[in-house]
């Protein structure tokens, strides 16, 4: 029987999702070393996406294969796993059923505040300068909204079987102090350290550093910059991943002290 496994993490202390050769502190590694203690079996979890080192999910799903269970999966799982880690569900889906490729559409936010903030410094990029120009990054989302090619916006582009990923959605609210952002990205698929390069281009653009004729240029590969930009992992948040055949609500909480933001 396959089993989607809804999870949330916080990724502050891991180097991303995905297991890795050189370190044990991968999300993946964690759980399918957990799940192995707890079935007494070996274990091979399939997740729904990479996230890169210091990055959260905030709603993630994962899939394993397992005969049944005749205890409370949720429960024994979450006693064994870290504090930093945690599972929601186990939803018995059909064999063929994948978290990577069922999924039709992902949204990613990435938080940023603009004061010195303790309770923020793990969740949220603290920007040592003053807010940028509302106005001037919803131009800029409005530009990337009209772009399907991605290639320029790709930390490894070449890596990539292919670099179409069109946005469906691209917004930007601030608090109703002006000092904290959240950006909040939805398409069917993300390149590797897109949103992060795209959120470091739009503060460039919206600080006046840069003009939205360079913005497009750089964003076009007509352009480029005499430096790169990606801005801090802490940040981003993998909020949602919709399937066509489940429908499931996020279940883990907003950051600490989340103002009401304006639209």
């Amino acid at each position: 029987m396959r089993y989607f496994i809804h999870l949330a993490y916080d990724g502050t202390r891991y180097r991303g999702w995905q297991r890795q050769l050189n370190t044990p502190d991968s999300i993946q590694e964690i759980i399918e070393t957990t799940l192995s203690r707890m079935t007494g079996r070996q274990m091979t979890v399939t997740g729904c996406g990479r996230t890169d080192a210091g990055v959260h999910a905030r709603q993630y799903f994962a899939h394993i294969d397992y005969p049944g269970f005749d205890f409370d999966p949720v429960e024994r799982l979450n006693r064994m796993l870290p504090d930093d880690i945690s599972v929601f569900d186990f939803i018995p889906v059909h064999d063929r059923a994948h978290t990577r490729y069922d999924a039709v559409q992902r949204s990613y936010e990435y938080h940023l505040h603009f004061f010195k903030d303790p309770f923020l410094s793990l969740y949220s990029t603290h920007m040592v300068t003053n807010p940028p120009d509302p106005l001037i990054i919803r131009e800029g989302l409005d530009f990337l909204m009209s772009l399907r090619d991605f290639r320029y916006m790709c930390l490894t582009p070449n890596r990539a079987k292919h670099t179409i990923c069109p946005l469906d959605a691209a917004t930007c609210e601030f608090s109703d102090d002006g000092l904290r952002m959240k950006f909040r990205f939805t398409a069917a698929r993300f390149l590797k350290s897109m949103i992060r390069i795209i959120v470091a281009r739009l503060l460039e653009l919206g600080s006046g550093k840069i003009t939205m004729a360079t913005f497009e240029d750089i964003n076009t590969g007509h352009g480029r910059l005499k430096y790169s930009t990606i801005t801090y992992p802490q940040g981003l948040h993998l909020v949602s991943v919709r399937y066509p055949y489940l429908d499931i609500p996020v279940r883990s909480a907003l950051l600490p002290g989340n103002p009401s933001v304006s639209r």
